[in-house]
């Protein structure tokens, strides 16, 4: 079932993600100082965030600052706001929060990678009733053709991350790409 629901949810993800980036220059003007989290998750303060009707724009776990890495290299400022939500387009879209136990399980190569250290192969993850399936296949070039399909909970079975987030955020993911194989 999850998997239909899927189907239905990327064409809708693809238009909403479009309204995202064509409305970025204007959303910012709709952030108030309000409470919540901030550098992803790491601390609670006052930001400047989207009112609650707007919140598939919002990060949940970062103002419209962005976190300490993104405020570093672009500043605080309108233009870092508009960055951010091009960087992030409707970020909380689908969003789904999961709370342990997470009974998570995996098929394939649960070490795949693109990027640096790059390994080939393919991982099926579900968890709590959602899935994510990564594909990562070599193309030459020191590049990859992945694949990232379904919701971000790969690191549900991750054993480097640790401790699991209470709750986890598993974003929305439809992420076919070219990326490095380094």
């Amino acid at each position: 079932m999850i998997y239909l629901i899927y189907l239905a949810l990327v064409p809708l993800s693809l238009i909403i993600t479009l309204v995202a980036i064509i409305l970025a220059p204007i959303l910012p003007a709709f952030a108030t100082q309000q409470w919540g989290w901030c550098d992803n998750h790491s601390r609670f303060e006052e930001g400047p965030r989207l009112p609650t009707w707007l919140n598939w724009f919002q990060t949940p776990d970062n103002s419209l600052d962005g976190d300490a890495t993104f405020q570093t290299i672009n500043g605080t400022g309108y233009l870092a706001k508009i960055k951010w939500l091009i960087r992030n387009p409707a970020y909380s879209f689908a969003l789904r929060y999961l709370t342990p136990p997470y009974n998570a399980s995996y098929q394939g190569d649960n070490t795949i990678r693109d990027n640096d250290n790059a390994k080939a192969g393919w991982c099926l993850v579900h968890a709590n009733g959602l899935f994510q399936f990564t594909l990562i296949a070599p193309i030459g070039f020191n590049r990859c053709f992945m694949v990232n399909l379904g919701w971000n909970v790969r690191a549900l079975v991750d054993d480097n991350v640790q401790p699991k987030p209470d709750p986890y955020q598993a974003t929305f993911v439809f992420s076919p790409r070219i990326s490095g194989f380094r």
